[in-house]
């Protein structure tokens, strides 16, 4: 049986993405389990509810739930899963950019870059999200990970945002991009000192 917990944040997270116009054909929202993770079943965000949620085992050889089960096999500090398919994220993934820290929070909350797979596999995909929590998938819209749901569904958030306003800027010259070094000392206090108590509370909320 599924936790209560899990299932209620799911879908309060997935109604979050509706009301935030996150979404697209293939959206997806995952949590780590201790047996495996729960997923929505192909339905859209919008149609979720506790009989659209199952729970995939650990090593389960579905082709369908492939990235998943390999993403969080590779990455155990990975506790939740969010694709999403807002427009500017979808343009920035058919043209397989990488948008950089364009923003504060996106240097704080997703790091330095975030890159486009150079393919929709597994492997691609996975090569893509090496040393980062996000990532946009060729052709398709953003991958964004957390220790929670809530900071994967925040990813998501800023790199709608972030996608916006690079995208919307070099159509105007270009726009002016963090430093990396300045973009990774954000990265580190972030997850050093302002998240790390707060996601451990955010967490005991969403169960299991």
């Amino acid at each position: 049986m599924i936790d209560a917990k899990t299932t209620a944040a799911i879908r309060d997270y997935a109604a979050r993405a509706v009301e935030e116009r996150l979404c697209g054909s293939g959206d997806v929202i995952a949590m780590r389990t201790k047996n495996g993770f729960v997923v929505n079943d192909g339905c859209a965000l919008s149609e979720i509810d506790d009989s659209r949620l199952i729970e995939v085992a650990a090593g389960d050889t579905r082709p369908e739930y492939a990235l998943l089960t390999a993403l969080f096999a590779a990455r155990e500090d990975i506790n939740a899963v969010m694709i999403t398919h807002p427009a500017y994220v979808c343009a920035a993934a058919r043209a397989k950019v990488t948008i950089p820290a364009v923003v504060d929070d996106m240097a704080q909350i997703v790091g330095v870059n975030c890159k486009t797979s150079r393919s929709d596999s597994v492997s691609d995909v996975l090569a893509a999200m090496k040393g980062r929590n996000s990532c946009l998938i060729a052709g398709g819209g953003a991958l964004t990970t957390g220790r929670t749901l809530d900071e994967a569904y925040t990813c998501a958030l800023v790199l709608d945002k972030a996608a916006h306003v690079y995208i919307c800027g070099s159509a105007i010259g270009g726009c002016r991009i963090i430093n990396t070094l300045e973009a990774k000392l954000m990265r580190f206090v972030y997850k050093k000192k302002y998240s790390k108590t707060n996601q451990k509370n955010i967490s005991e909320r969403e169960g299991d």
